[in-house]
């Protein structure tokens, strides 16, 4: 076996052609255009390209077919550029991991002026791959972009190394390629992009080098809250690695996926440059769930599905995400405004603006996920108790790199039992959500924020108690007489039918309401644990069965205000099914 140390550094010229592999003791094969010869594997070798890029970038760049594995055969050619691949992961070993992997994939984008490509999209060629890049009659930008796309998309699918977090943006600016500079021309020139530079619109950039294109910036704010200074040649950066962390939440980053996902990126920019809302995706980490013999389930706005490995995207490492919840929501440019040259530039109204809409968009968003818990609990009849919580939040937006996250760093403490989701629950699960989804009242919002946070939240008996009797009084409450009016009406909404049984009901929930008051007013005489803990078990049992009773007696959700509703079912003006 031949010395396998880099033979050179690569020249600045970009040629590659430098460092091509040198013999792999295979002098003696021949190869016709039409019949390659195969070459002997070093097992060894292959197994550290496996272990440094992973076997799907091997296959990737060197045009190998999808069943290809390690002991399977080579061409000359494939074998000439793995050895060319086991040299720069060797010339990189004195580098931690993470440095390591981000240097490989800036390797992997460096631009190749003859071929006009990537060098991965380069050794592909070589070894006989081909990738279709499509191109936009009239639209300069699409067609650009598209072709950085193909020749960023090998350095998305290396193997990150182990116990290392990166959110996506390892592709390289692209500024090395003449076509940015025409890129960022035909942004400016574009009728919908030109809007994100506003005080460069009227502009003619015709004649301007990339150096001058350097300087185009602007101050874009977002209604999720993210913004800041915004820079004309980190466009493509942004649309490339959003799009790619699309293409992992919605689980399909093949060559293909992440092609059209460039593209909706591009439309959903242009969509909000002109100051329209674009469709993006939030994924939710949720704990306390678990799929079993099912991998995702369509919703009404969006799908649950397992987690897999590849959503360490957006996924802070050692966090115990069972599924992931992706809601589909629109999001507009808040503000967008010529950027300041000094401090003294700024306008504080920007910002005032900006703080406005996020607070309005980030409440419309929370009460969507609000509504999704609420269906999921509504949907498992079997246990009241049965509540996901959310531990992570990944806004994606197509204008940034890299998604907006929060999440919980300690362990959740709750008292909520696992909500278990098969494929029989499916159906039930998407019909809870559509319905509450498009019919949960605002007028209702109290009772279902307190009947979350009493299964999911509340480790204190006491307070889930008292979360639970606020959500009674939150759908049926009045004056004087708070107790009858509450529990009179929660007895008739739950047993219509049966006297006995509603009366034996009332009974039971006027002495829950009780020691509700004797927690929040004081009393002397302290309720036991036991009965705070069990009458706080059932407030919430009874709180989950109200709410479902609601919503399948729909009539029941249309009402102004609480008393209103709670005294037309204690006079029985309304039908209950």
């Amino acid at each position: 076996m031949s010395d396998r140390r880099p033979r050179e550094e690569f020249g600045a010229d970009g040629d590659w052609r430098n460092i091509r592999a040198h013999d792999w003791g295979t002098s003696d094969m021949s190869t016709t255009p039409d019949h390659p010869a195969l070459a002997p594997q070093d097992p060894d070798m292959m197994r550290h390209l496996d272990e440094q890029y992973g076997m799907r970038f091997v296959r990737y760049v060197l045009a190998l077919p999808d069943s290809w594995n390690l002991g399977n055969s080579v061409t000359v050619t494939q074998a000439e550029w793995a050895t060319t691949l086991y040299q720069l992961a060797v010339s990189t070993e004195q580098l931690d991991k993470a440095s390591r992997w981000v240097n490989l994939a800036a390797l992997m984008n460096r631009y190749f002026a003859p071929r006009d490509v990537s060098f991965a999209a380069y050794i592909r060629g070589e070894c006989g791959g081909s990738t279709e890049i499509p191109t936009y009659e009239n639209d300069e930008v699409a067609t650009t972009l598209v072709k950085f796309a193909s020749d960023s998309y090998a350095a998305f699918i290396m193997k990150q190394p182990e116990d290392e977090w990166n959110t996506g943006s390892i592709v390289h600016h692209h500024t090395e390629q003449p076509s940015m500079a025409n890129f960022c021309k035909a942004v400016l020139k574009d009728q919908q992009l030109k809007f994100l530079f506003p005080s460069h619109i009227e502009s003619n950039w015709e004649e301007s080098d990339f150096t001058s294109l350097r300087q185009v910036t602007s101050l874009v704010y977002f209604e999720s809250g993210q913004g800041g200074s915004f820079s004309l040649p980190l466009l493509a950066y942004n649309l490339l690695n959003s799009a790619y962390v699309r293409c992992i939440i919605y689980g399909d980053d093949s060559y293909d996926a992440y092609i059209k996902m460039v593209s909706q990126a591009l439309a959903d920019a242009r969509k909000m440059a002109a100051g329209r809302s674009a469709k993006i995706p939030v994924a939710l980490g949720l704990s306390n769930l678990s799929l079993s013999e099912v991998d995702r389930i369509p919703l009404p706005n969006g799908f649950l599905r397992k987690v897999t490995e590849e959503d360490k995207y957006h996924l802070p490492p050692r966090l115990a995400v069972d599924a992931l919840l992706i809601l589909e929501t629109p999001l507009r440019i808040a503000v967008k405004t010529r950027h300041p040259d000094t401090r003294e530039d700024e306008n504080p109204e920007t910002w005032e603006r900006v703080v406005e809409r996020s607070r309005k968009w980030n409440s419309s968003l929370q009460w969507d996920i609000d509504c999704h818990h609420l269906a999921f609990m509504l949907a498992n009849s079997a246990n009241h108790r049965a509540a996901a919580i959310e531990i992570s939040r990944a806004i994606v937006n197509p204008l940034h790199a890299t998604p907006h996250l929060s999440w919980r760093d300690e362990r959740v403490q709750t008292a909520a039992a696992v909500m278990e989701v098969g494929p029989e629950s499916r159906e039930a699960l998407r019909k809870w959500v559509d319905n509450v989804t498009s019919r949960h009242p605002r007028t209702l919002r109290i009772a279902m924020r307190r009947i979350l946070s009493a299964s999911t939240s509340r480790t204190d008996p006491s307070d889930s108690l008292v979360d639970a009797v606020l959500a009674w009084e939150n759908m049926f409450s009045d004056s004087p007489e708070t107790t009858l009016r509450v529990c009179g009406a929660l007895s008739l909404l739950l047993q219509p039918n049966d006297r006995e049984s509603r009366k034996a009901l009332n009974r039971e929930l006027t002495g829950i309401y009780g020691t509700r008051s004797a927690i929040v007013h004081g009393n002397a005489n302290e309720p036991a644990p036991e009965t705070v803990r069990s009458h706080g078990d059932r407030a919430l049992e009874v709180a989950v069965q109200a709410m479902r009773q609601l919503h399948e007696n729909p009539h029941l959700l249309n009402y102004n205000n609480s008393s209103a509703r709670g005294k037309d079912v204690l006079l029985g003006l309304v039908d209950i099914r």
